[in-house]
């Protein structure tokens, strides 16, 4: 067993001990959970809104079936050219209760939650050709150090799920992180794309070369990473970016 797949393992292990020796409450509503539930009631689980449908990482706008291009960013001037990424599914917006989900599974280490949340979102994009003719699936990378000091990498996971629903494949090294960012939580939109310029280089860019790649991490924000891993995939030679998240934010 590798290191990574076997510390998922103690991490899950450790989880099953916690809540027989605990009891546990709902990530959600607070409320005991019963035997066999885990992290969420079943209630709060099925309660949890969900996105209808792609949309524009720019502007935000769905798009309709059959959208080859988002119209609100045309009206406003912006060409594909300019879009690295041409959509995102994501499976909710970041409000109180995805956040905790999220927040419970990237630094509580949660795995099987994590795992819950990205089977859930790779079933949104069931019989979507757009996301399913893609040939990677590629995970946003951390920073080595990032990387010690989680023990995993929440995107690689993700992605990991996705792609047992959607049988595409997991290229985990198509991107490597090279520069250790600052945290972009307290960061301007501007400050953002500053901070993850130049941060992430492709480590294969002979299997990129018109290929149509989804990219996939926790949550999106403004954007600016996602694109930056964007900017670097089509210099490599890559046709179509797609995005998948658990969570957007909105406001």
């Amino acid at each position: 067993m590798s290191a990574p797949k076997l510390l998922h393992t103690l991490l899950e292990l450790k989880d099953d001990i916690l809540d027989f020796v605990y009891p546990q409450h709902c990530a959600v509503c607070k409320q005991h959970l019963k035997k066999e539930e885990r992290d969420v009631c079943e209630v709060c689980w099925n309660s949890l809104v969900t996105l209808p449908d792609p949309f524009c990482p720019y502007c935000r706008s769905f798009y309709e079936p059959g959208d080859t291009k988002c119209s609100f960013c045309e009206s406003a001037g912006r060409t594909l050219e300019d879009h690295k990424i041409f959509m995102v599914r994501s499976l909710g917006r970041f409000d109180d209760y995805y956040k905790e989900l999220i927040h419970r599974f990237k630094y509580g280490k949660k795995i099987p939650l994590g795992k819950r949340l990205a089977q859930r979102l790779g079933g949104t994009v069931n019989g979507d050709s757009t996301f399913l003719e893609s040939d990677f699936l590629i995970p946003v990378p951390l920073h080595k150090s990032r990387y010690r000091e989680r023990g995993f990498n929440q995107s690689e996971i993700v992605a990991e799920e996705i792609s047992k629903i959607t049988g595409i494949s997991v290229l985990k090294s198509g991107l490597k992180r090279k520069k250790n960012t600052k945290d972009q939580t307290n960061l301007s939109p501007r400050q953002r794309e500053e901070n993850v310029r130049g941060a992430f280089t492709v480590t294969q860019p002979e299997m990129m070369n018109g290929k149509n790649i989804i990219l996939v991490d926790d949550v999106i924000t403004t954007g600016a990473t996602l694109s930056e891993c964007a900017r670097m995939l089509k210099q490599a030679g890559a046709e179509k970016i797609l995005g998948m998240t658990i969570a957007v934010v909105t406001d």
